[in-house]
């Protein structure tokens, strides 16, 4: 719907800045021609949209303009609590409703609240694309996710998908859960690794305190490995 478009134009703008058309139209998967309707349209409504032509140019909001935002609808609402469901967003047709709530819900947090969001955001990770069956459970995921949050290494027994056995300290950078699987995201004399939760035979927090990267990128760290772990499965069969 027009509406829900140009709300969503409208956070682009407060929350990601200065945008082209050519950008909001991919992000919006519409045409460059329907972003500059769009545009017009919000001229219109008195909404203080800057048009900067020229190379650098774009479509900006003033520093201080808050728009006002009517509250969550029902589809939005129901998105947000399937987000955590196996199988892709848009295959189970919430993909637009959800990208459109979050984006109402970081512009309402405060600025504070707004960069711990992104702060989460980039210690937890969702891959809901399944390999196979749910994961047993797991008596060291307390541990691990409080060793992330507050950045002390861990000493692991580690038993490998081959069986071999080994006991690295890893600086914990992330969790990551692909379809009820866990895997801890982390750094070892061995180099960044993904670690499956259930095959961790015994963990200690060493009380070593570490830097997290801040070039670090769990979601890009993620679709890498993936890419190579099923290479290496189907290079095995």
């Amino acid at each position: 719907m027009r509406a829900d478009r140009l709300i969503s134009i409208l956070m682009l703008l407060q929350l990601e800045g200065k945008k082209t058309a050519a950008e909001l139209a991919e992000r919006l998967e519409v045409s460059e021609r329907t972003i500059y309707r769009d545009m017009d349209a919000l001229s219109l409504s008195g909404v203080p949209v800057y048009a900067d032509p020229g190379a650098g140019g774009g479509f900006s909001l003033p520093p201080n303009y808050k728009s006002p935002i009517d509250g969550l609808t029902t589809p939005e609402i129901q998105a947000l609590f399937l987000y955590a469901a196996e199988g892709s967003l848009d295959q189970l047709g919430i993909g637009s409703a959800l990208r459109s709530a979050l984006l109402k819900l970081m512009q309402a947090l405060p600025e504070q609240s707004r960069e711990d969001a992104v702060w989460i955001r980039q210690r937890i990770h969702i891959d809901p694309d399944s390999w196979q069956q749910e994961e047993k459970a797991l008596p060291h995921f307390a541990a691990v996710q409080e060793s992330i949050m507050q950045h002390y290494a861990v000493k692991i027994s580690y038993r490998s998908r081959d069986g071999a056995e080994k006991s690295p300290t890893v600086k914990p950078y992330g969790l990551v859960a692909k379809a009820g699987i866990w895997f801890l995201v982390g750094e070892s004399n061995q180099g960044v690794q993904a670690y499956r939760l259930s095959r961790i035979q015994d963990l200690t927090v060493t009380g070593e305190r570490f830097e997290r990267p801040e070039s670090f990128d769990l979601q890009a760290f993620w679709k890498e490995w993936v890419i190579h772990y099923e290479g290496r499965i189907i290079t095995n069969n």
